[in-house]
Formats: structure tokens, C-alpha cells, sequence
């Protein structure tokens, strides 16, 4: 919660060129992940290869395996994270120059700008995401986290808002719209919110933690 004031960029409710929102709609993310995972299985060090991986969950929601694959990518790294974020950036830059319509290359900028510290870049970037999906719940949600960061919770439950409207059954984001809306005590809506999300036994058995009955 650390990151300046931003001058919002309203663009919530601009349509994404055509080409773009259909090329969102076609990837195969389910084949992109096994195609990245069978890569891993021969050269299991590829941090480029692990990091496309990682990008791939975040935006299908599998925020454990994602996060584990980001934890691999430093490992490998052995303390060399910077050169890498940095060839990450620059390279993400020239695709998305070649290929505006690429899905993975924003979500690969967006999130190696905010891990590196850029986060008003980051969140630029994020903010050009939800764009070009405006209706994904997990880009919303995303994006949402950078003004909780920010300490702007109000623009971070719009957003969290419109993403569970988007996609009801996602649970994490009944989670964290359950802790916002503590956080600002209006306890019937938080309320609301756990109890939709704890639907979800594996979540609940996540925040429980082990050991916990």
C-alpha cells in the first residue's frame, strides 16, 4: 500500500478494438499451459519458459500454481532477478509492438513491472488489461489490488465488485471483497461475501490453514 496517487485512467467502459477482444476470446489457455509444462518437463531451468507459465495461471485464476511457478523462476534465477525483469519488460515491449492483439505479452509486462517496484507503471498496465477484457474477472481483480495497494479501496471494490458480477463463482474475489468491506465496517455486505466465498471448500480449507479445525 505503499504506491502514489495515480490520475485514473477511466476506461472501464471502452470496447476493445474487434480483433483484439476476439483474440482474447480464441487463445487456448489450457493449451498454452500444457505446451509451457511439457517444455519444463526436459528443460525444467527455462525461467522464461516457467514465468510465460505463471502469467498463463494468473489470468485462468490458478493463483496457488502461479505464484509456485514465480517462487521456481526465482530459484533458478540464484539472485539474478534484476537483468531478468528487466529483459522480461523489454522484450514483452517489442512484442506487443509487433502484435498489439497478443494476450500473454501484457500480462507478462504488467506483472514484472509491478514485481520489480514499478508500480504506477504497473498499474498502467493492468489498467490496459481490463481493457482489453473488460468483462475477466481475474484482470479485475488484478487490477483492483494495485488501489488496495495504493490505498484507494473504493476503486478497488468497484473493481472487485464488477469482476464477481462478471463471474460470481470467483471465489477469491468474494474473499477479498468480504475483508474490504470489513475494513470499512459495513459488516451485512462483508458477510455476503465470506459466506459466497467459503462455498468454495478448497478456499476455505486455504485461508483455515493446516492444522486449524
Amino acid at each position: 500500500m505503499r504506491t502514489g496517487c495515480l490520475v485514473l485512467i477511466v476506461m472501464g467502459l471502452a470496447l476493445p478494438p474487434a480483433g483484439v477482444a476476439q483474440a482474447a476470446a480464441k487463445t487456448d489457455w489450457t493449451a498454452l499451459a500444457a505446451q509451457y509444462t511439457q517444455v519444463l518437463t526436459r528443460y525444467p531451468a527455462d525461467v522464461h519458459t516457467r514465468y510465460n507459465l505463471a502469467m498463463v495461471y494468473a489470468h485462468e485464476g490458478r493463483v496457488v500454481d502461479g505464484w509456485r511457478e514465480l517462487q521456481a523462476v526465482e530459484r533458478y534465477l540464484e539472485g539474478k532477478r534484476e537483468p531478468f525483469g528487466i529483459q522480461v519488460i523489454r522484450e514483452s515491449r517489442m512484442t506487443l509492438a509487433r502484435s498489439p492483439d497478443d494476450i500473454l505479452a501484457p500480462y507478462r509486462l504488467a506483472f514484472a513491472l509491478w514485481l520489480r517496484g514499478q508500480k504506477y507503471d504497473g498499474q498502467q498496465e493492468f489498467e490496459r488489461i481490463v481493457v482489453l477484457e473488460p468483462n475477466h474477472s481475474w484482470s479485475l481483480a488484478y487490477l483492483g489490488y494495485t488501489y488496495a495497494d495504493g490505498g484507494n479501496l473504493d476503486r478497488a471494490i468497484a473493481l472487485w465488485e464488477r469482476g464477481s458480477t462478471a463471474d460470481p463463482s470467483n471465489s477469491i474475489l468474494h474473499y477479498v471483497l468480504g475483508l474490504a468491506y470489513t475494513r470499512k465496517g459495513q459488516l451485512r455486505r462483508a458477510a455476503s461475501h465470506f459466506a459466497a466465498a467459503y462455498r468454495d471448500r478448497t478456499l476455505y480449507e486455504y485461508v483455515k490453514g493446516p492444522g486449524n479445525k
